[in-house]
């Protein structure tokens, strides 16, 4: 950042390239955005962009860590707001990812266009992200934490991404309703996918809050062991005999295989 940065003007200049730069990134991408593109979607000069980020580079990173450090309030919040640090982390992750839809394409589209650039890197914004949630997800005990974490930010990813087009084929109210309980059912797969059963379902001691039984009637209690004892037992038979149950016919057999 320039020293003109940091002056009320200067301020008020950067994030407005800022937010210029960002949809424009999130819609084409790094190589497809220009200097000159974000002077014209900022109605500021060219040598206005260039004196705050002498490079694109520069005002890639810094849009990106603008997104990095919103995420990582977003997580903080949630994670002070919740009785597990991993399950809060987790839902704040997926309600952010719902309320700034851009946002997670863009992050999308640098994940699959970066593999080059990544090497080159001066610093990497989002690694403070992936790091806090993996070490949330490690302090649950999940063996693998980061993979863990990169299969939820992947899927969650992946719903916020493909929406418009879902939004075509279901229908505005269908894709509503669908996105009304989607936070819920996308909590419920993480917490699953991360070893997290039950989150915040605990009791004011933090232990898991299980799934209670109901008790056994005494009436229904009582009627089972009556009834066992209701049955009539089977009269013994002296050798030879037929009881009914074809002893007579077992004995004749014995005696055969005894001659």
């Amino acid at each position: 950042m320039s020293a003109r940065s940091h002056t009320p003007k200067g301020q008020l200049a950067r994030e407005r390239i800022l937010r210029a730069a960002e949809p424009l990134i999130a819609a084409r991408g790094f190589h497809g955005t220009s200097m000159r593109d974000v002077a014209d979607a900022s109605g500021l000069p060219l040598a206005t962009i260039v004196y705050h980020f002498a490079r694109k580079e520069a005002l890639h990173g810094a849009v990106l860590g603008e997104i990095a450090a919103q995420l990582l309030g977003a997580l903080a919040e949630a994670r002070r707001a919740s009785s597990s640090p991993a399950d809060g982390a987790i839902r704040g992750l997926i309600r952010w990812s719902l309320r700034h839809p851009g946002r997670v394409r863009l992050l999308m589209r640098e994940l699959l266009d970066n593999p080059t650039r990544v090497s080159h890197a001066s610093s990497l914004p989002l690694a403070p992200v992936l790091t806090t949630l993996a070490d949330d997800v490690r302090a649950a005990g999940h063996p693998q934490p980061e993979l863990a974490v990169l299969h939820v930010v992947g899927a969650v990813s992946y719903v916020v991404a493909a929406r418009p087009t879902v939004r075509r084929i279901v229908g505005t109210e269908r894709d509503r309703e669908m996105m009304t309980s989607y936070e819920e059912e996308a909590a419920a797969f993480a917490r699953n996918a991360l070893g997290l059963d039950g989150g915040d379902d605990r009791d004011a001691g933090g232990k898991k809050a299980g799934v209670k039984r109901a008790p056994v009637k005494k009436e229904q209690h009582h009627a089972s062991r009556s009834t066992d004892r209701a049955r009539p037992a089977r009269p013994r038979t002296r050798r030879g005999e037929d009881d009914g149950h074809g002893a007579r016919g077992r004995d004749a057999g014995r005696e055969r295989l005894l001659r």
